[in-house]
């Protein structure tokens, strides 16, 4: 028997002949991919999301869009893959650590707040653990330096 696809507009849609089409095993869902780039891009929002409520007043309104162009900087980008091991194509966490500590120090988080307190609430976790303690070794180039000063005078 020949099979043939049939995109169903949302004027067309059908609940019951959904149920029916399920139940005969003929319903296709095409899920798009997301590339690598957007996988990354989501962790890192999803990730300083957790300390949103440390930001200062003077970035509040801003901070969302703060951090979209830094993940869709290219100039970052690279910065903040990791590039090998397991995690590959996902993002650093020690470099977004070592920026939001870069952040912290020009004003966009509470300088009242320790890093530390800021580490834990990123990581969901009451003890420091590898990405605190090793954040500095990921520091940024110059060119990402300058990258991230760019990006928080415009902003």
């Amino acid at each position: 028997m020949k099979t043939s696809l049939r995109r169903l507009r949302p004027r067309e849609f059908d609940a019951e002949l959904l149920e029916r089409l399920t139940n005969e095993g003929r319903v296709f869902i095409k899920i798009p991919r997301i590339s690598e780039t957007e996988v990354y891009k989501r962790e890192v929002l999803d990730y300083v999301g957790a300390i949103a409520e440390y930001v200062t007043m003077e970035w509040q309104d801003r901070i969302c869009d703060l951090w979209q162009t830094i993940v869709d900087a290219a100039d970052l980008s690279e910065y903040l893959v990791m590039k090998r091991g397991v995690h590959t194509g996902h993002m650093n966490r020690y470099a977004v650590t070592n920026l939001i500590c870069r952040m912290q120090n020009k004003g966009v988080y509470r300088t009242d707040v320790p890093m530390l307190t800021l580490h834990l609430r990123l990581e969901g976790t009451k003890t420091k653990n590898k990405y605190y303690q090793s954040c500095g070794n990921y520091s940024p180039t110059s060119a990402v330096r300058k990258a991230l000063n760019k990006i928080l005078s415009v902003v």
